[in-house]
C-alpha cells in the first residue's frame, strides 16, 4: 500500500498560527501550517462550514519541515545538539508498547542505524506503569523517557522539565495544545506532536451495515449536510434501537462527550484545576445521558463498556478515542468495510470542541541521557518517519485521522486523570463512577442532586491536583 504524502510548510504571515488539515485525494493527506486569527470554537452551520471541523488553532513558530515518502527528514533538535556527540549511547524508553509488535518498530530501528544511538526498551504493564518507573527512579535505575497516558497531573512527581532534552519546542511540528496544558510554573514536563500517529482523539464510530441495510441516515451524511448535532445523533440512535432487542442504539464515551459540548468534570485553566460539574453544560449532557438510559437508546456511558460492544456488529453509534481507527485497534476484529467514522457532534449553536485525554512523552526524574531522549523524542513522535499506509483499517480510515488528529488547537478541551491516587502518583478513574456514571444512570430529574451531593468529594480532589501543580 503506498504511504501517505504529508507535507509540512511553514507560511511565517501573522502572530498567530492556524494549522488546516485537508485530504487530498486517494494518496495523500496534506497538513499546511499556515497563520490567521480562528475562533473559540469549530463550527458546523452548514455544509460549507462543516470543513472547519478540519481547521485547528494555533502554533506560535518559525520553521517546519516537508517530506515525501521515502525522503530523510533531518530530526532538528536544536542548533547547539551535534547527535554525533551521543552515537554509541543508549536511552531506555519505559513503556507497555512493544514496538516489535506495533508499526514504530520500523522507526526505532531506523533512528538507530541513523543516529547510531541504542534504544532499550524497558516493558512493563500500563497498570503498573507509573509506580514502577517511581520505584525505578528511587533505586537509581531511571528510564529516560516516560510516556503519559492518562496520568496527568500525577506523572508530574515523575519527571523532570523536559528544557534538558534541549528540544526546539518552536519548531511547528509541536502541539501547542498539549505543551500549554503540561507547562507548570513556566516548566514543560510533556510534548507531543502534531499529526502524532499515537494521538488517541475523541470521535464517533457507527455500523455502516446496520445503518445502510436499514436505510438510515448516517452521521456522515448529517456531517456532511451540517446537522451532525445531538438531536441528529439521538435520532440515530433511536433508529438504531428501534430495530428490535437485540440491537443497541448507543455506546458512548460520556466525558469526552461532556468536555466536547464544552463543559467539563474537572478542568483546568490558568494553571489551577477548577470544578466543573456545577456548569449548566455539564450537567445538560449528563442528563441527556441519563435521559437515554432510561429509555433504552443508550446503553453504557463508559468508554471501557462502549469499546468492547460496539465489535460486536449490533450497536448503531459508539464515542470512542482514534486508536478504532487503526489495525491493531479495538475493532480490528470488525470487518473495515462496516465501520463508519465522523467528528463529534455539536450541542448548541452547531459548535463543538475538539477533545482528547492528555498524552505525551517527558524525560523521567534522573534520566542519564537527557539530550540523547531529546533526539529520539524528535524523531519517534514526527510522523513523517512512519509508513502510515500499513497502520490504518482504510485509506479512508487513514485519510480521517490525519484530519482528527492534526490539530493544535488551544481551545482543545482535554480531560485529566483524577482521583484517590496510588501512593500519590498515579490517578485511578474511580472517580468517574461518582461523577459521571452514578449520576447520569439514575433518574434525569436525580442529575443535578446526584452532582450536588458528591461536591465534598469533588472539591477535595481538585485540591490534591493543585497541591501537585503546586
Amino acid at each position: 500500500m503506498k504511504s501517505t504524502i504529508v507535507k509540512i510548510l511553514a507560511l511565517v504571515l501573522a502572530m498567530v498560527m492556524t494549522v488546516f488539515v485537508a485530504g487530498c485525494g486517494e494518496d495523500e493527506v496534506e497538513i499546511v501550517y499556515q497563520y490567521e486569527d480562528e475562533s473559540q470554537t469549530t463550527s458546523v452551520d452548514d455544509g460549507a462550514e462543516a470543513s472547519k471541523n478540519e481547521s485547528v488553532a494555533s502554533n506560535n513558530a518559525s520553521t517546519s519541515s516537508t517530506k515525501k515518502p521515502g525522503s530523510k527528514v533531518e530530526s532538528v533538535v536544536n542548533d547547539n545538539v551535534n547527535p554525533a556527540d551521543y552515537r554509541n549511547t543508549t536511552i531506555t524508553y519505559a513503556t507497555w508498547r512493544n514496538p516489535k509488535q506495533y508499526e514504530d518498530g520500523p522507526v526505532v530501528a531506523a533512528f538507530e542505524k541513523k543516529y547510531g544511538i541504542k534504544v532499550k526498551v524497558d516493558l512493563m504493564t500500563e497498570s503498573e506503569y507509573t509506580q514502577k518507573v517511581v520505584a525505578n527512579i528511587s533505586s537509581g535505575n531511571s528510564p529516560d523517557i516516560y510516556f503519559s497516558t492518562y496520568t496527568f497531573p500525577y506523572c508530574i512527581k515523575a519527571l523532570q522539565p523536559i528544557d534538558a532534552a534541549k528540544l526546539n519546542l518552536k519548531e511547528p511540528i509541536w502541539d501547542k495544545s498539549l505543551i500549554d496544558i503540561a507547562t507548570v510554573n513556566g516548566k514543560t514536563y510533556l510534548v507531543d506532536t502534531v499529526g502524532n500517529i499515537w494521538k488517541d482523539e475523541d470521535m464517533v464510530f457507527y455500523n455502516k451495515k446496520i445503518f445502510r441495510d436499514n436505510g438510515i441516515t448516517t452521521p456522515e451524511q448529517y456531517q456532511a449536510a451540517g446537522k451532525w448535532t445531538f438531536e441528529t445523533m439521538e435520532k440515530c440512535m433511536k433508529e438504531v434501537a428501534a430495530l428490535g432487542t437485540k440491537y443497541v442504539g448507543g455506546a458512548i464515551h460520556l466525558e469526552g462527550l461532556i468536555h466536547s459540548a464544552g463543559g467539563s468534570v474537572i478542568g483546568l485553566k490558568n494553571g489551577k484545576f477548577y470544578n466543573g460539574t456545577q456548569n449548566a453544560v455539564t450537567q445538560k449532557v449528563m442528563q441527556w445521558a441519563s435521559t437515554g438510559l432510561k429509555e433504552g437508546w443508550l446503553s453504557t456511558t463508559s468508554i471501557y463498556t462502549a469499546l468492547n460492544e460496539f465489535p460486536s456488529g449490533n450497536v448503531g453509534v459508539a464515542i470512542l478515542h482514534s486508536f478504532g481507527l487503526k489495525k491493531t485497534g479495538y475493532l480490528r476484529n470488525m470487518k473495515a468495510s462496516d465501520i463508519g467514522f465522523t467528528y463529534l457532534p455539536s450541542w448548541e449553536q452547531n459548535q463543538y470542541t475538539p477533545t482528547s485525554f492528555v498524552r505525551g512523552w517527558g524525560l523521567c526524574t534522573g534520566a542519564k541521557n537527557p539530550v540523547a531522549a531529546g533526539i529520539f523524542l524528535r524523531y519517534y513522535l514526527d510522523v513523517n518517519n512512519y509508513d502510515t499506509g500499513s497502520a490504518f483499517i482504510s485509506k479512508e480510515a487513514e485519510n480521517f485521522f490525519f484530519k482528527l488528529t492534526s490539530t493544535a488547537t488551544q481551545n482543545k478541551n482535554f480531560y485529566f486523570c483524577y482521583g484517590s491516587g496510588v501512593n500519590g502518583v498515579t490517578g485511578k478513574e474511580s472517580a468517574v463512577g461518582d461523577y459521571i456514571s452514578t449520576p447520569a444512570h439514575g433518574d434525569p430529574l436525580q442529575v443535578i442532586p446526584t452532582i450536588k451531593a458528591y461536591q465534598g468529594q469533588i472539591e477535595a480532589d481538585i485540591a490534591k491536583l493543585n497541591d501537585i501543580l503546586k
